[in-house]
């Protein structure tokens, strides 16, 4: 009995790696609709999960350093992400890297979903972009909650490129499975609406005069 739980035990691990280890360039992406300026692409079911995985990109006319400004600032991630009840900094390692928790409505009769999530930011200097992997993890310091369902971001990514100080390129690839009874219709039809929504949101507040700059972000201007 020791053995066979040992082997469930790994053989659950490994997936979880090879889970963790994928980039969105390996999926197969197709245009599944675009409008506004959004394009949204999907790629086939994820066999695992049973979830599509979803990408959207835009051009937001907005600096790099403005929008990664907004994006370092969790405190505020409530007056732009859809369905976001609350978020604050489990851990900060730099600008760069932390651990963010994160608490999201659902409708009745389900319960809140609540992520733990680790974030890390490369930006290269010569083409002026910056690449942020996103995805589930456990951390000491938030343990479960039996008064949510603690959901994971299995693959997740920010793209971006200053394309002059007044726009950027956006793109957002997202793998997550909230988890619980909802069934995967219902997680496949939400994503898939979800990009238009925290766009529209995050240009609504990079629009706000109450936006401060960070200042290890001011020198990312093309």
């Amino acid at each position: 009995m020791n053995k066979l739980f040992i082997t469930l035990f790994l053989l659950a691990s490994f997936a979880h790696l090879h889970l963790m280890a994928m980039h969105p360039d390996d999926f197969d992406w197709k245009i599944k609709e675009e409008k506004d300026g959004i394009k949204v692409y999907t790629a086939d079911q994820h066999k695992e999960t049973g979830i599509i995985p979803i990408k959207a990109n835009t051009t937001i006319e907005h600096s790099l350093p403005r929008i990664l400004s907004v994006l370092a600032t969790t405190e505020r991630k409530k007056e732009w992400i859809p369905n976001l009840l609350d978020a604050y900094t489990v851990e900060k390692k730099s600008k760069y890297e932390r651990v963010e928790y994160t608490l999201y409505d659902a409708p009745w009769p389900f319960y809140d979903r609540a992520f733990v999530i680790s974030t890390k930011g490369r930006y290269n200097k010569e083409d002026n972009t910056i690449f942020i992997d996103i995805a589930s993890i456990e951390h000491p310091k938030v343990p479960l909650n039996p008064d949510y369902v603690r959901g994971r971001t299995y693959i997740g990514s920010i793209y971006m490129k200053g394309l002059s100080p007044k726009k950027t390129f956006f793109e957002i690839t997202l793998l997550t499975d909230f988890s619980g009874n909802i069934p995967t219709w219902i997680i496949n039809m939400v994503q898939r609406k979800w990009p238009y929504k925290m766009f529209r949101n995050i240009k609504k507040q990079l629009a706000k005069d109450d936006i401060k700059i960070w200042p290890e972000f001011k020198s990312y201007d093309p």
